[in-house]
């Protein structure tokens, strides 16, 4: 008989009113539930309470159909052995009984409390924390479905200080209060008030992301469908909704990314504890997407067997080139709409940014200055008021109405009202034939009635696919700014990251525009144009496009059997993948769209390394002493 058993027994031997009356079965049950819920029988002590809690003791009742006085002398017989079955997985298959019973005596499906049970703040002395509080919650699982819970917190009198599951706040009342985060990523994140996430819900959230580009919305709508639903099909008796919504998502899946983002780095998260939950996160994203602009992504130093290559010099010496290649991806979120203007909105629905906000109260036509009448975009003009009812009414069919004008035809009447033989079309004479002074005035008008929205995301991607940085751009692809970016990307202070050779579609006003204003970062780096467009939309006469962007004539481009070494393609295949997230990222604030992407990006590129590392391509992260150019 196994030493478990053993023990077991010599209990029932020591209390024969167990003996008569439990059968195996259903001591193995008490061992179990008991075991399942022993931080609710602990409560915020560290020792075993000598009997059980009341409502303890009726849940056990009910889940056993023994009599309460039998439970408590189980209890008395058997608490030592459940400390040695203390951290055994949960069995799913009982599930349904906390589903149905767990509600009526306040114990959850699992145990949500604090790690510890006394202050570990210096000063505190290891005090006993108390003032327990109780919270009804849901749980939410990737193979449990959503489980009833309920989330303790216990408090510190000497620091003012209460703790959760997953971090602690001090001086909660006051409003610069934090949540500080224990460190590490938990199993269960405490993601809204009355909900907790699993992990592994977590990272199925992001890889629906990356690979599926399920928004938010409908990876809930799968979940309600199909996850979040017991085998049994049996309800929770909670009071709370099951439902997970897309809004719940998105923060499971952001709250997962920086508690990750945090560990990696060795740090603690810490997020503010009051205002708006839509809020909270805000301060956290920024600091993060400040980190991985330009040089951030954590493949930014990759290399592998697919993206660097070695070559013969004519010294006889062996070298190493690399490529990759730059291209724009057209989405965007919303910004301010003066040109160029890249201060964020205070709101998603403004037009305007804090700056320049008093430009809401004039004409919408850019060439006018007028005041805006109440109730409308433009100012009094007659020709400004009527390019607003342009817009405002059916704009499609005002511009459908115009050709039409335009094509000297009228419209087709009410069927009946003309013979069948009438004609429809008007006379080249026909006034009608050519647009009216005014409709040709407001063709002509240009003004903002909408929204503006950042022009594209340049992105430099490795030929093997590794993204490693991307930038949005405000108000064109333009080359000028293109520099910039790479610039930023590979900066001054690691001249080894600097690739070999850069691909761009656009290289050829590229180099123009280098050689205008004698910017001489790039003389060391060769600037062909990708193979396809350099073979289908470059002239043949365009003599610097020839000298400096044809890549025939870089020989290191070129392998064996006339083969190119790197696909300049790359970019190209990208942007498949990253410009579906369009709909998706659209109207989000522009801390969540660029963390959102940023994470995208990350997720992507471990997949692509992996890949890489199965095929035999050998990647790897280039050592600081290259990057900073102390080393070859």
């Amino acid at each position: 008989m196994a030493p478990l058993g053993r023990q077991v027994l010599e209990c029932l031997l020591a209390h024969p009113s167990l003996r008569d009356t439990l059968t195996w079965p259903q001591v193995q049950r008490f061992l179990d539930f008991a075991r399942r819920i022993l931080p609710e029988i602990r409560g915020s002590f560290e020792a075993l309470p000598l009997a059980l809690p009341p409502h303890v003791c009726g849940f056990l009742g009910v889940m056993l159909s023994l009599e309460e006085s039998l439970i408590q002398l189980c209890w008395t017989a058997f608490s030592d052995m459940i400390l040695l079955l203390e951290g055994e997985v949960s069995a799913m298959s009982d599930d349904d009984l906390f589903r149905v019973h767990g509600h009526e005596f306040a114990i959850g499906t699992e145990q949500i409390l604090p790690p510890m049970s006394k202050c570990p703040k210096s000063g505190c002395n290891n005090g006993h924390l108390t003032e327990s509080r109780k919270v009804e919650s849901r749980l939410y699982t990737l193979k449990r479905g959503v489980l009833p819970v309920y989330s303790l917190s216990t408090y510190c009198r000497r620091c003012s200080t209460r703790y959760y599951h997953n971090y602690s706040v001090q001086h909660a009342a006051h409003p610069d209060a934090k949540r500080d985060y224990y460190g590490g990523i938990p199993g269960y994140m405490h993601v809204a008030e009355h909900s907790f996430a699993e992990r592994s819900l977590c990272v199925y959230f992001e890889m629906q992301m990356a690979f599926s580009h399920a928004s938010a919305e409908s990876i809930s709508r799968v979940y309600n469908m199909a996850l979040g639903v017991s085998l049994s099909e049996i309800p929770n008796s909670s009071r709370l909704s099951q439902n997970l919504y897309g809004d719940l998502v998105l923060d499971a899946f952001l709250l997962h990314s920086l508690l990750r983002d945090a560990d990696v780095r060795g740090e603690q998260l810490s997020l503010l504890h009051g205002g708006l939950q839509r809020h909270r996160l805000d301060i956290a994203l920024d600091q993060r997407n400040y980190r991985m602009a330009g040089t951030g992504q954590e493949m930014w130093a990759h290399a592998c067997n697919k993206c660097m290559a070695l070559y013969r010099g004519p010294d006889e010496a062996i070298y190493y080139v690399t490529a990759g290649v730059t291209d724009g991806v057209t989405m965007g979120h919303a910004c301010c709409s003066v040109q160029d203007c890249t201060i964020s909105l205070a709101d998603q629905q403004d037009w305007f940014c804090t700056i320049h906000e008093d430009l809401k109260l004039k004409c919408c036509i850019y060439a006018c200055s007028m005041p805006a009448e109440p109730r409308h975009l433009t100012c009094t003009h007659p020709s400004h008021r009527a390019f607003e009812r342009s817009k405002e009414v059916n704009p499609a069919l005002f511009t459908l109405r115009r050709r039409m004008d335009r094509a000297g035809l009228s419209e087709i009447p009410i069927a009946g009202t003309l013979p069948s033989d009438s004609p429809i079309f008007l006379s080249s004479s026909s006034s009608a034939s050519a647009p009216s002074h005014s409709n040709s005035a407001v063709s002509q008008l240009k003004g903002r009635t909408s929204r503006h929205w950042t022009h594209n995301e340049q992105l430099f991607v490795r030929p093997c696919e590794v993204l490693v940085s991307r930038a949005t751009f405000f108000g064109s692809e333009g080359v000028s700014g293109v520099k910039d970016f790479l610039k930023v990307t590979f900066p001054p202070s690691f001249p080894g990251s600097l690739p070999s050779y850069i691909f761009y579609d656009n290289n050829r006003n590229l180099v123009a525009h280098l050689l205008n204003t004698q910017d001489s970062y790039f003389d060391n780096v060769g600037l062909p144009t990708d193979v396809f467009h350099a073979t289908t939309k470059h002239s043949e006469t365009d003599h610097l496009s020839q000298v400096h962007c044809n890549p025939a004539r870089f020989r290191e481009l070129i392998g064996e059997n006339n083969k190119w070494i790197f696909n300049s393609s790359a970019a190209e295949q990208v942007n498949r993948w990253f410009g579906a997230f369009q709909s998706i990222v659209r109207e989000m604030p522009v801390s969540k769209y660029n963390f959102y992407l940023d994470e995208m990006i990350a997720i992507r590129n471990r997949f692509i390394v992996s890949e890489l590392h199965r095929q035999g391509h050998r990647p790897h992260l280039k050592p600081m002493e290259v990057l900073r150019g102390e080393a070859l």
